[in-house]
């Protein structure tokens, strides 16, 4: 009771106009009184209400970005950005290493593709290292398992192209059809999709992701920077740029 008060105390020093303010505090004002100077107040301007949670929403993401960046700074960065078990694409000798965490049946990661590979062409000298976190279903797991096979036979881009551009949820005989139309071997793919090896190459996965605290797909890091969900509007640019000038001892 004590607590929910000084909430309320707190937000009529802050937020209610002075009028609002000499009403609030006269004496003898009571609890239900105060919930009703409070109430008629937002009602009468909702606005507040948005701007505190859009606030809110704000300052509480800042945090969560803050929270992987600090704990990114104890991560491996070999396992994380050279694993030689993990694909890449784009030039594998580039000077910005792209990170992402990514499901072949996630939405945001398939709007992302074209975005980030246009972007990775044009610029030349980005290696483009795909980590899969395969989390929405049965064909998830089987269609990471898919794109690590066709890896070994020097078709990952092929393979990961067809898969990640597909529209909708992929199902078992679209994997199968898109090996074939990649032409892979496909006893090969047969044995190498379901071996073994590849449970440590996705735990390994899972473990960083769960250690930087990503909670959905996909998740992408440059350098220093975490941007956890797709990147929006210059976002990738931005941060490619950022990366190359710390890298030259540029300062802003």
């Amino acid at each position: 009771m004590v607590r929910k008060l000084s909430v309320l105390f707190l937000f009529v020093a802050i937020a209610l106009p002075s009028a609002a303010q000499a009403k609030f505090f006269q004496f003898g004002l009571n609890e239900e009184e105060v919930k009703g100077i409070v109430k008629d107040y937002l009602l009468n301007n909702p606005e507040i209400v948005k701007e505190a949670l859009d606030n809110y929403l704000l300052q509480e993401e800042k945090i969560r970005q803050q929270k992987m960046a600090d704990t990114l700074k104890t991560i491996n960065r070999t396992a994380l950005e050279r694993d030689p078990n993990t694909p890449v694409i784009g030039n594998p000798d580039g000077d910005v290493t792209v990170v992402e965490f990514f499901d072949y049946n996630c939405g945001y990661c398939k709007l992302m593709f074209p975005k980030v590979w246009e972007y990775v062409q044009n610029d030349g000298n980005i290696r483009w290292v795909l980590k899969d976190m395969p989390s929405l279903g049965a064909t998830s797991d089987t269609a990471a398992r898919a794109g690590l096979a066709a890896e070994k036979q020097g078709k990952y881009f092929e393979m990961h192209q067809a898969m990640i551009t597909h529209e909708g949820f992929l199902t078992e005989e679209d994997i199968i059809a898109y090996a074939q139309k990649v032409g892979l071997d496909m006893d090969k793919f047969e044995k190498d999709r379901k071996d073994k090896a590849l449970d440590n190459v996705l735990n390994a996965n899972r473990v960083l992701a769960n250690r930087l605290g990503f909670n959905g797909i996909p998740d992408f890091i440059i350098g220093d920077y975490v941007s956890p969900g797709a990147m929006m509007n210059d976002e990738l640019d931005v941060n490619v740029k950022a990366f190359r000038e710390k890298a030259a001892g540029i300062t802003q």
